[in-house]
């Protein structure tokens, strides 16, 4: 697994915050805590339910709210649908689910994320 924290400042439609953010490729979603979510977007119920399993492997994480935010990394802005977790540990989880999409690898060597940008075909305007 690799994991890098970041500092990223993320917006949705009520406002933005700077936080710490850990892209973690052990983590299937991108989760943001629910004190977070709720200072910069307005909350989805979702039509279902997700259980996450912790990195423990014991413990569980019940959630069924999401939120769309956006943010800059590399030059790259990125807009994603986060999960929202009321005890999360950390601020923000980047997930596989982004990672993936967005052509972001963690480079734990260099304490930095790397982003492929010419596969990425999205501009956002």
């Amino acid at each position: 697994m690799g994991m890098v924290s970041k500092r990223i400042r993320i917006r949705g439609d009520r406002g933005i915050v700077v936080v710490n953010a850990l892209f973690d490729t052990g983590a299937s979603k991108s989760l943001i805590r629910r004190d977070i979510a709720l200072k910069v977007g307005r909350l989805l119920k979702a039509p279902t339910g997700w259980t996450f399993q912790l990195g423990d492997g014991k413990g569980r994480l019940k959630t069924n709210e999401m939120v769309g935010l956006l943010f800059q990394l590399k030059g790259v802005s990125i807009i994603h649908p986060f999960v929202v977790a009321r005890n999360l540990s950390e601020e923000v989880i980047i997930g596989t689910d982004l990672m993936q999409l967005w052509k972001i690898r963690p480079d734990a060597v260099s304490e930095d994320v790397v982003i492929d940008k010419k596969l990425i075909q999205l501009k956002l305007v």
